[in-house]
């Protein structure tokens, strides 16, 4: 038995060694930043760090640079403010440079995922780019704390197999997100450490591993008040602190553990949380401040349904494994298919395991209710992510690494359990050596490579020269149109050498427009220079590079269409162009959109499809640049996915998008009321035309057509049928060009 604790006790320092090695290569690897998030989470812990820990204001009209982060329970900014605040950080400005066109959330062909511009002038060593280190060198720390909690968490559930303790730990501490995290500043590091040592500490005192005891019930109270102080859904299991006092009373026939452990857990919270709570309730009215973090990140335009929240598991369990940068540097999709199929069998096994020892009641007494309890944890975290990515975009397993330490147990267990004892730490080993060997390599394959300059250009003679008027000049070299012949939801490839003939005092934006023979923008591009890695203003005359770039053609583009494509350089805070001797613009050549192949031959075929019921085949339209006063045909086809029992109303608006105001409108049953919805076959196109008429004081603009179905309820509530697979309610379809209304000539 000493032998086996002596062995386990060396795992255990190996796992943390090899956990400190690779959450420092992910510290050194990864840009300021870069990973998800910290670019506002820094700015909340260098305001604290410079205002004597006080909060920020969140103001509505006057955002600060830590944005929603301001309004997050402050405990972990407090830590890292005391670290950080003897140093100097006014040069934050330099250092945290955001690159306003990022594609952030999004996958582009083209790169532009960077958040930030990265000047090579900055000392890693002083000012902010210190303070942001030793802030992630403090999120580390707490994340191998993490680390550790899991191999005591699953030393308490499998007192008797020291290979799952320790594979628990390697799962954890080898996890590509949980490194990716862990080395940031994010203030789910100490939320992260504080919910699972919370759930060791009650599996603990359930077990009689931590008698009922004042110092025990201190010690909850301390973790659930620091917990709630960290991170709101902390706050989920306070609940369960009760049942587990409740638990232990019953058990021992003595309410002194419910009661005096609920007063003195209780008081304690109160006292460390309490305050925050309640300057939330008397500076906006709520205690949480959970209603200004989401005016201020964005809620969905529609709450996402069950529905929607399953299209989403794809995104969720990427940024479990691993999705990095600001979810848009991924790992390659073999990886996560591996990683998915594993993760699966594990998790399906460790459920079979459980319900046939239940089943066969195997489990009596305190170990039923320990595991029960684990899977309580684990379901509640899930429900509780489904009702925030309800409200908001959030759709991020690593929202649910407050229960990664019984997620790990349980997973590793699940792998193995059915196997020999000596099989099972085989099995064990060579997988967990797999992920730590991915852990390892994917910092260097995966992420630095994104974050590389492109090689330096000799520098040409420039076919166009755009000038500054303050002076400074850049030069494109050459230009070449990789795409001639496309379709909707496609993208048009090109590929520009640029060079800075002049050096130039601000950042200028590059632009690609595809454009329509009426003038109309279909699609547009804007990024900084060479994928958003440069600003212009870092550069000097005669650097020159070659700028790959891919822009998205709309799924509900019209066609077919001849497109000019044509670049341009613009100063994003103005609005203000760069000039070259022929304009403000260079035209590359020209793209033809052609339709989609489809096999009902309509004309812009659609995949759309509303509230799992009618699908959206194609449309068409009479013009696409009416004159004010004038009339619009739209044309839609349509089809039943499902039997219908319900009419619903088709709406479709021409709207300004700055503004939402309505110039035209339709508002029918589809086929001027003569085809309502539940006549509609199984199989049958309907074609549905809507006669728009724009309103005769209508400003001479580009303006979106979007369309959408409705029913009302008994109350007379509008109730909009969802897109699948989106958060929104209806569809844009296209753009088009009003022009002014023609004036009737005076006939003598």
């Amino acid at each position: 038995m000493k032998a086996l604790f002596s062995q386990s006790r060396r795992g255990i320092i190996a796992v943390l060694c090899a956990y400190a090695l690779l959450v420092s290569l992910y510290i050194v690897v990864v840009p300021l930043y870069e990973a998800s998030d910290e670019l506002w989470h820094y700015p909340m812990v260098q305001y604290m760090a410079t205002h004597g820990l006080r909060l920020p204001p969140q103001d509505l009209d006057s955002l600060g640079a830590w944005r929603q982060e301001g309004s997050q329970p402050p405990l972990y900014y407090m830590l890292a403010a005391l670290l950080t605040m003897p140093i100097d950080t006014s040069d934050m400005p330099a250092v945290r440079r955001v690159n306003p066109h990022a594609d952030i959330g999004i996958v582009p062909p083209d790169g532009n995922v960077n958040m930030m511009t990265h000047s090579h002038n900055i000392n890693p060593l002083r000012g902010t780019a210190l303070a942001s280190y030793i802030s992630r060198l403090f999120s580390a720390i707490l994340g191998g704390v993490t680390v550790y909690v899991t191999y005591r968490t699953a030393c308490l559930l499998f007192p008797d197999a020291q290979h799952i303790a320790l594979a628990a730990s390697a799962f954890n501490a080898f996890l590509p997100m949980y490194l990716f995290i862990s080395a940031s500043v994010n203030n789910d590091n100490l939320s992260n450490l504080l919910s699972n040592a919370l759930v060791w500490v009650l599996l603990s005192v359930m077990s009689g591993a931590l008698r009922s005891h004042w110092r025990t019930y201190a010690l909850m109270g301390v973790l659930v008040g620091a917990g709630i102080l960290s991170k709101l859904s902390i706050g989920f299991l306070i609940p369960l602190v009760a049942a587990v006092l409740a638990f232990v009373s019953l058990r021992a026939r003595d309410w002194r553990p419910f009661v005096i452990g609920g007063v003195v857990s209780g008081a304690l919270t109160i006292a460390i949380a309490g305050w925050w709570y309640w300057h939330n309730w008397q500076t906006y009215g709520d205690p949480t401040g959970l209603n200004r973090f989401l005016d201020i990140v964005g809620r969905r335009p529609v709450p996402a349904d069950w529905g929607q929240i399953w299209a989403e598991r794809d995104s969720f369990l990427q940024a479990f494994w691993g999705f990095f940068g600001g979810m848009n540097v991924p790992m390659p999709a073999a990886i996560y298919a591996t990683l998915n199929a594993v993760g699966l069998y594990a998790a399906v096994s460790a459920l079979v395991f459980t319900a046939l020892r239940l089943v066969r009641g195997t489990w009596r007494g305190i170990l039923r209710v320990q595991v029960l309890f684990t899977w309580l944890w684990i379901a509640i975290s899930l429900l509780a992510y489904a009702r925030w990515t309800s409200e908001t975009i959030a759709s991020q397993g690593r929202l649910i690494f407050g229960a990664l330490s019984v997620i790990a147990v349980w997973l590793m267990w699940g792998m193995v359990w059915w196997l020999p004892r000596r099989a099972q730490a085989r099995v064990l080993a060579v997988s967990m050596g797999a992920l730590g060997m991915l852990a390892a390599v994917t910092p260097l394959i995966i992420i630095r490579p994104t974050y590389v300059p492109p090689e330096p250009l000799p520098v040409t003679p420039s076919i166009a020269t755009f000038s500054a008027p303050e002076g400074g000049k850049l030069g494109i070299m050459r230009t070449e149109l990789l795409t001639h012949e496309t379709t909707p939801a496609s993208f048009v490839h090109l590929v520009l050498d640029v060079a800075v003939l002049e050096p130039l005092a601000r950042d200028w934006s590059l632009f690609v427009h595809l454009v329509d023979p009426n003038g109309v923008i279909i699609s547009q591009r804007d990024l900084y220079p060479a994928g958003g890695l440069f600003a212009t203003s870092d550069l000097v005359a005669g650097r020159a590079w070659r700028n790959p770039i891919a822009v998205y053609v709309p799924a509900s583009a019209y066609t077919p269409l001849t497109l000019d494509v044509v670049v341009g350089w613009y100063h994003l805070p103005s609005g203000e162009r760069l000039r070259h001797d022929a304009g403000d613009t260079l035209h590359v050549g020209q793209v033809t959109l052609m339709p989609r192949p489809n096999k009902h031959n309509l004309p812009n075929p659609q995949t759309l499809t509303f509230g799992g019921q009618i699908a959206l085949l194609g449309y068409t339209l009479s013009t696409l640049s009416p004159q004010a006063g004038n009339t619009v045909e739209l044309t839609l086809y349509w089809q039943a996915v499902r039997p219908l029992d319900k009419d619903y109303t088709v709406f479709a608006q021409l709207l300004d998008p700055s503004t939402a105001t309505q110039y035209a409108s339709s508002n029918a049953m589809p086929a001027a009321w003569t085809r309502p919805t539940s006549t509609w076959q199984l199989g049958e196109i309907v074609e549905d035309t809507h006669t728009l008429i724009v309103a005769a004081d209508t400003p001479p603009a580009l303006y979106e057509l979007v369309i959408g179905l409705y029913t009302r309820d008994e109350s007379g509530r509008f109730l909009r049928l969802r897109v699948d697979g989106s958060s929104e309610n209806a569809v844009f379809l296209s753009r088009l060009r009003v022009h002014p209304q023609q004036e009737e000539e005076n006939v003598p």
